[in-house]
């Protein structure tokens, strides 16, 4: 009897579980369009101690969605840095174009913040009350424990979700996006896919699912034909 009373009971709270787990809505606010020009690169070498690329002369224009793929630790992180300016090339320059409005992914979470999820919205949209924060969170698939936790001891995924809910309430027209499928869900995914396709800006992607990038972009830049690590 006490057996059967315990299955009721796991069942039940299974079944809460699912209950409560929302299911995620992506939905990028478009911002005014950008100039034609995304950023061009004059003889452009990547790297920190050394260099990571050989001297590289690419461009993106407006509209493009391109993804940029190969071996991990060739740079292809260092470059969309060096794009956004967060870091200093090893040699060459960026030009970048007009009226950009930037959206940008981080491929990970500082590990030592401490801050809750909700401290950690109301930090981007200080305007917001509680509500509108909690709505925001939980529209990108978090329940009520994840977002009253703190961001750094939540899943890889949930993590995730709290990254992108930054990027998903400012008007954007540029998306530059470092591994945004790492330990999103099948659900996370699917509708983060739909997002980008439906997206009318420009997209920048790193990305090492095919399967989830190439109904997606209109090009695709492997990163090992510059690289000097290969």
């Amino acid at each position: 009897m006490a057996m059967a009373r315990k299955k009721k009971l796991d069942k039940m709270e299974v079944i809460e579980l699912v209950k409560e787990k929302p299911k995620p809505e992506f939905n990028f606010k478009r911002g005014r369009t950008s100039g034609k020009l995304i950023f061009e690169t004059k003889d452009l070498v990547i790297g920190y101690d050394e260099p990571l690329s050989r001297p590289l002369n690419i461009s993106m224009e407006r509209g493009e969605k391109i993804a940029l793929v190969g071996a991990n630790g060739i740079g292809k992180t260092t470059l969309l840095k060096s794009i956004l300016g967060l870091v200093k090339p090893y040699s060459g320059e960026v030009e970048l174009g007009d009226y950009q409005m930037i959206g940008y992914f981080e491929q990970e979470s500082d590990p030592n913040n401490a801050t809750t999820c909700i401290e950690e919205i109301w930090k981007e949209f200080p305007s917001w009350n509680q509500y509108e924060v909690r709505s925001a969170l939980a529209k990108c698939g978090l329940t009520t424990k994840h977002i009253e936790s703190q961001v750094r001891v939540l899943s890889g995924g949930e993590q995730a979700k709290v990254r992108l809910c930054k990027i998903l309430n400012v008007e954007t027209n540029i998306l530059l996006l470092d591994e945004p499928t790492n330990h999103l869900d099948v659900d996370a995914k699917e509708e983060l896919k739909r997002a980008l396709r439906e997206y009318k800006g420009t997209i920048l992607l790193i990305c090492h699912e095919p399967e989830f990038y190439q109904d997606i972009v209109t090009d695709v830049w492997n990163c090992q034909e510059w690289s000097t690590k290969i």
